[in-house]
């Protein structure tokens, strides 16, 4: 083999990161996700987290769900997170964070777009470590951001759990179907 050249290096990147506050309905969301863990089809501690939650499509038919979404599908039209490439929702999930549980660093590529959604009000933070930013946990308190951004939180401390929704968009045209 001969190499001619190998370069290994950092770029600048362009990325976008939104915070905020949605209202929603907390308890419905929390009793979806109860449901969700006791499933067969749960994704309990088999993850980057290392805590209970739901399949990655349980909340994919949900028109609750949907419904609060809807102000972030006007965000990406508004902003062209996409860059005006066809997009839909793929992922929806729940999770429920209990004392020792956290979140290895982790992406969500090779996905368009991703969100996070917090339930309740508790200590733990969710850590974006590339950018310097961080979600605090309080009812509807949200992050919207690029999938390739690691974030992570470290072991719960609290008695209390964490909830929280996270899901994803891809690019329909990539998958070869609509949904």
């Amino acid at each position: 083999m001969k190499v001619n050249k190998f370069i290994k290096s950092k770029i600048e990147r362009d990325y976008f990161f939104v915070t905020g506050k949605i209202k929603i309905d907390v308890d419905y969301f929390i009793q979806k996700i109860e449901e969700g863990i006791n499933r067969k089809d749960n994704e309990n501690f088999t993850t980057n987290l290392m805590s209970e939650m739901t399949s990655y499509k349980y909340f994919l038919h949900d028109e609750t769900f949907h419904e609060m979404l809807l102000p972030f599908n006007q965000l990406v039209d508004d902003n062209n997170f996409n860059y005006d490439l066809p997009w839909q929702l793929d992922d929806a999930w729940g999770f429920k964070q209990s004392i020792g549980n956290y979140s290895k660093p982790h992406h969500h590529l090779p996905t368009a777009i991703s969100g996070t959604i917090m339930l309740t009000k508790h200590p733990q933070t969710l850590y974006f470590p590339d950018i310097k930013q961080e979600l605090k946990c309080e009812p509807g308190a949200f992050a919207f951001f690029s999938p390739f951004l690691l974030h992570s939180n470290k072991r719960t401390k609290s008695h209390v759990p964490r909830y929280g929704l996270s899901f994803n968009y891809i690019n329909n045209y990539r998958t070869g179907y609509n949904k």
